[in-house]
């Protein structure tokens, strides 16, 4: 039987940056093994029974299994936006990706390179809480909408990326020469999980050019 520092390098190795995603599967699965579907079920069993599935440092008989399970964070939102082309196999139903999904799936597999790295803060907001408060009081006296957390917590990042350029910059190879790339924009991208009126869901990334040349009433509009 493994412990649970094993079960976390395995999963570590077999998933890389979907790890916590699987983690989270591996709670609901231990609750309750039915809520999860066959696949990740028979992994489960073998990672948690220790017979041989897998093995720390080397993950042998669960990365094969670990490559074709669909984690649904990084995979999920391009699939869903065409209907065309379906190529069937063994039971398999395959939908070819067209139009502006296609960018979003070479976005999605190009993220994969990318390093990443998660920082968490516990702080209050009582007081960002009161003012959202006083503000949409005044904005509804004008009959002009309220606020949310997001455009607080959006316009929070603008100004901090303002202060800190080096976080807008970018990294591009120019005649095979590494070179970073310093904006002096700052564009503001905010995805979106839309369900149309068929069920079928999409995710749409509506891009604010020049947030950082607007005061907050324009940013707010």
């Amino acid at each position: 039987m493994r412990d649970e520092r094993q079960i976390a390098t395995i999963i570590a190795n077999d998933f890389g940056a979907n790890a916590t995603y699987v983690e989270d599967l591996l709670r609901q699965f231990r609750q309750s093994p039915s809520s999860v579907g066959e696949e990740w079920a028979t992994y489960f069993n073998g990672l948690l029974g220790g017979n041989g599935a897998g093995k720390v440092g080397g993950s042998e008989g669960i990365a094969p299994l670990a490559t074709q399970l669909e984690v649904a964070p990084l995979r999920a939102p391009a699939v869903d936006v065409t209907v065309p082309a379906v190529v069937e196999e063994a039971g398999i139903e395959r939908v070819i990706i067209r139009g502006p999904a296609v960018k979003i799936v070479e976005n999605m597999e190009a993220s994969l390179t990318v390093p990443t790295a998660t920082s968490i803060r516990q702080i209050q907001i009582k007081l960002l809480d009161e003012n959202r408060r006083w503000i949409n009081r005044h904005l509804e006296l004008g009959g002009r909408g309220k606020t949310s957390f997001t455009h607080f917590i959006a316009w929070a990042m603008l100004k901090a990326i303002g202060k800190y350029r080096q976080l807008n910059d970018a990294y591009q190879l120019v005649d095979g020469q590494p070179v970073r790339l310093k904006r002096q924009e700052i564009n503001l991208g905010l995805a979106i999980d839309i369900q149309k009126k068929d069920g079928t869901r999409s995710l749409l990334v509506p891009n604010l050019k020049q947030a950082n040349r607007m005061n907050f009433r324009q940013f707010l509009d």
